[in-house]
């Protein structure tokens, strides 16, 4: 059932979650078009990621949005669910709360020109995604290389987080 009211909520993201959340965020920005004071739509965020392409899909959603959107991470914001945090026009999370950055991932099959076009395609899409994080944080780009050179998870704790303006304000 698509959610109501101003408070939404995003776990597993994949076309049919985003799409609803993007209803939403369409709708209330509908209803507040003649408004000059909008009141914030709060996304509650505790998401391990998930589809990418999803994601991004509410990303533009998310800066299209003229009424303002607060994100709240309770839980974990991790990678797609991460960079979706980090659209959000104020950032707030519980002290307990996880977040993480990883190299995206991919599950392309295929001939070797397949395999080279995908390859070509990640590496597009990881460009944006890293480009789009170090636009909107104080993550130096040599922190961010440090774990991709590793190939290792970066996950952070809400006080590290709070150091990189990642988040705004914890709770």
């Amino acid at each position: 059932s698509k959610p109501s009211g101003r408070i939404l909520s995003l776990g597993d993201i994949d076309g049919e979650s985003v799409n609803e959340i993007i209803e939403v965020i369409y709708d209330i920005n509908e209803e507040d078009a003649k408004k000059t004071q909008k009141e914030p739509i709060k996304l509650i965020i505790n998401s391990f990621g998930g589809s990418v392409y999803d994601g991004f899909g509410l990303i533009a959603a998310i800066e299209n949005s003229k009424t303002p959107i607060h994100g709240y991470c309770y839980g974990s914001a991790m990678s797609m669910g991460f960079i979706i945090y980090i659209a959000t026009h104020v950032r707030f999370a519980h002290k307990t709360s996880t977040l993480m950055y990883h190299e995206i991932s991919d599950s392309f099959w295929g001939n070797i020109t397949e395999t080279k076009q995908n390859l070509k395609e990640c590496e597009r899409i990881q460009k944006v995604y890293d480009d789009y994080i170090l636009s909107r944080t104080k993550i130096p780009v040599q922190k961010m290389n440090e774990y991709k050179d590793r190939k290792e998870d970066w996950y952070m704790p809400a006080q590290e987080g709070l150091k990189y303006k990642i988040i705004h304000k914890i709770l």
